[in-house]
């Protein structure tokens, strides 16, 4: 499958490159800086733009079958991204967001919760964002999946990842980035969540 990868030079997005090229798949990764992206292969091909660049994210995206997203606390880049998939006809879509997202199918959760209040004081902007670029994502015409993280950390795949929603006493509010790139990878066939919101931990 032809996959666009945007925010392909994070510690995330390093490894879903990897992972995605792994399973063989053909990769375009998106980034402002190519060379922080220490990955070569056949299949990988760059583009080079920031996500204010309409034409080079066009270009990034006009060959693909599907696209990842992980740059949500940007939510001008999510709305030129939607712009450029609806442009060129590209259908799936499957992006990162976090648990100050809420959905309908949650529970009050008090650990959830104190989580998404500490990030709205501490880093307010981000938060705004995020939010509004999963609201973006929610009345787009695509066939999109929105997948939700808490706390974010550098352990391996654990290979056991939780689905579900918060407050339902199921999840944890630690994901591991090899799990969350598998979990991402594994959407652009899978279409159980179509349309929806699922969080997942490790």
């Amino acid at each position: 499958m032809r996959i666009t990868i945007f925010g392909a030079t994070g510690r995330t997005g390093h490894l879903l490159v990897r992972r995605a090229l792994d399973a063989g798949h053909t990769v375009t990764a998106y980034a402002r800086n190519p060379g922080r992206l220490s990955i070569t292969h056949p299949a990988l091909s760059v583009v080079a733009g920031g996500m204010d660049d309409d034409a080079a994210i066009v270009r990034a995206v006009q060959d693909a079958e599907a696209v990842i997203e992980g740059v949500g606390s940007v939510s001008d880049g999510t709305r030129r991204i939607i712009a450029a998939m609806e442009k060129t006809g590209v259908r799936r879509l499957v992006v990162v967001s976090t648990c100050s997202v809420p959905d309908p199918g949650d529970r009050p959760d008090a650990k959830f919760a104190a989580l998404a209040r500490f990030v709205r004081t501490v880093a307010p902007k981000p938060y705004r964002e995020v939010r509004r670029a999963a609201e973006l994502v929610r009345v787009a015409d695509l066939d999109w999946t929105l997948v939700r993280v808490a706390k974010l950390n550098d352990r391996p795949a654990g290979g056991d990842v939780k689905v579900g929603h918060y407050g339902h006493g199921v999840l944890s509010l630690s994901t591991s980035r090899a799990d969350l790139a598998a979990f991402l990878l594994g959407q652009v066939t899978d279409r159980t969540y179509l349309r929806q919101a699922p969080a997942i931990s490790s």
